[in-house]
């Protein structure tokens, strides 16, 4: 099983409405497609400024090759 590194609720400033200032319940789910986004590096007030936007599907690649957090040598899906 993977423990998401994700808080539950997220944090209302996490989905950029600042008018809504209750927590966002969500639903984990088992990762099994990879798709590549496009995101920006304006951050802000302790919050990514922009939301990241779907560019493509990645069949090419698994769950488990891509780190579970950014700049992680171990923590991806499955590995050590």
């Amino acid at each position: 099983t993977v423990v998401h590194p994700w808080p539950e609720p997220l944090p209302a400033s996490w989905s950029g409405q600042l008018e809504r200032p209750e927590p966002l319940r969500y639903v984990q789910v088992e990762p099994t497609v990879v798709v590549k986004i496009e995101a920006d590096v304006a951050f802000e007030h302790q919050r990514w400024r922009h939301r990241v936007r779907y560019a493509r599907a990645r069949p090419d690649l698994s769950v488990y090759d891509v780190p579970l957090l950014l700049g992680e040598e171990s923590g991806y899906f499955g590995g050590t």
